[in-house]
């Protein structure tokens, strides 16, 4: 008796330890109150640093610098054709994001969160392995892409239900403008220097109709590994311990 009554014991005190060390480390605020939005606004931008180191108690990766192992987008549009598989993405520049506004919306169980932020430039690194069209210039093969993207805005539109406390991400949707972007490629057209600078010429000569073609393409890709990504923190915390 004496035996399972510690055994018991053991269980609750060890689920009891799991809850706390699973808080999630972000000011909680009142949603009643005048000032929500500032309070969620100041809480991210406190907790953002944890976040950038990770957190593995949530199974949360590291986002200084972020890696994206295997991505594959394909687009056909205006005459930019490409079916590209990326893979060890490392993304830089995320320390330096600034959060400018916050709005959440909670009617009928659905809790929306807008955030808008800014980045002032961001350094990706990668492999690229496909083909691509743009506008006739074919290029095939696998090669080592370099991209700059310089005073980039974006908003986050993250979407989900709230059940038995429980906030559930369905959707995590961006909407981004960009100021510049620059690409360096290497190892391109069978390794050949000639046309690959050739396809870099024109990338950063044309930039911004191709990043109006891929960018849909993108965030649709994006949208189910952001959504995993928060979902992970939110799965594991009470909804009103974050979003009183």
């Amino acid at each position: 008796m004496i035996f399972y009554a510690l055994n018991i014991f053991s269980i609750v005190t060890s689920i009891l330890c799991r809850a706390e060390d699973l808080a999630l480390p972000v000011t909680t605020c009142k949603r009643n109150s005048t000032d929500y939005s500032t309070c969620l606004k100041v809480a991210l931008e406190e907790s953002w640093p944890q976040f950038l180191e990770g957190l593995p108690e949530f199974d949360f990766p590291r986002l200084n610098p972020f890696l994206y192992k295997y991505t594959k987008f394909v687009f056909n549009r205006n005459g930019i054709y490409g079916e590209i598989i990326g893979k060890n993405i490392t993304l830089f520049g995320l320390p330096i994001t600034r959060f400018l506004d916050v709005r959440p919306h909670f009617l009928d169980d659905v809790f929306r969160l807008e955030i808008d932020i800014q980045i002032p430039r961001v350094f990706a690194h990668g492999y690229a392995t496909g083909e691509i069209n743009l506008l006739g210039i074919r290029g095939s093969g696998t090669g080592q892409v370099n991209l700059t993207i310089n005073e980039i805005r974006q908003t986050w539109h993250i979407t989900g239900h709230v059940k038995n406390d429980t906030w559930t991400i369905e959707h995590f949707q961006i909407t981004i403008t960009i100021e510049r972007m620059k690409v360096h490629l290497s190892g391109f057209f069978d390794d050949s220097k000639e046309f690959t600078d050739l396809l870099e010429a024109f990338i950063n000569e044309y930039w911004p109709p191709i990043f109006r073609v891929v960018t849909p393409v993108v965030i649709e890709v994006l949208d189910p590994m952001l959504t995993d990504l928060t979902n992970r923190l939110f799965s594991k915390v009470s909804f009103s311990e974050v979003f009183l």
